[in-house]
């Protein structure tokens, strides 16, 4: 599931158009060296080279402040989403307390007693102390 995430936010930034910009960039330049590499001395080719480093840094720059964006949306939404379900869950939970106060009371007034819930913090008691009490009530 998560490399299903990675892999969408992945084409999603490749749909972006500084992303495709730089593509196109990168190969422009890589097809104008490959046609001038012939002509090219030494000195032209340094040149050429940090010239297209330069531009590959500042690419590479921007599309870091491109990822750092969506990643930075990606973890606000999740942190929405938390506080979303936090309350959600507790306006279930105080729904729930209505409901169950409104059949508790409908209940009472037709004189039906209603199981009280078991105590979380009771334990169960142990076989061995189970079967002493089963013996001493047989008696």
């Amino acid at each position: 599931m998560a490399l299903t995430n990675i892999q969408k936010i992945v084409q999603k930034l490749s749909e972006q158009k500084n992303v495709k910009k730089v593509i196109a960039d990168v190969q422009s330049v890589t097809h104008d060296l490959q046609t001038k590499i012939q002509k090219l001395s030494a000195d032209q080719a340094v040149k050429k080279y940090k010239d297209l480093a330069k531009k590959v840094v500042a690419a590479e720059n921007e599309l870091q402040k491109e990822v750092h964006k969506v990643v930075t949306q990606v973890k606000k939404s999740a942190t929405d989403v938390e506080k979303n379900l936090a309350s959600y869950k507790k306006k279930a939970e105080a729904q729930r307390a209505k409901i169950e106060k409104a059949i508790k009371a409908k209940a009472a007034e037709y004189g039906v007693k209603t199981a009280k819930k078991a105590s979380k913090a009771k334990t169960k008691a142990k076989p061995a102390v189970r079967k002493a009490r089963k013996k001493a009530v047989r008696k």
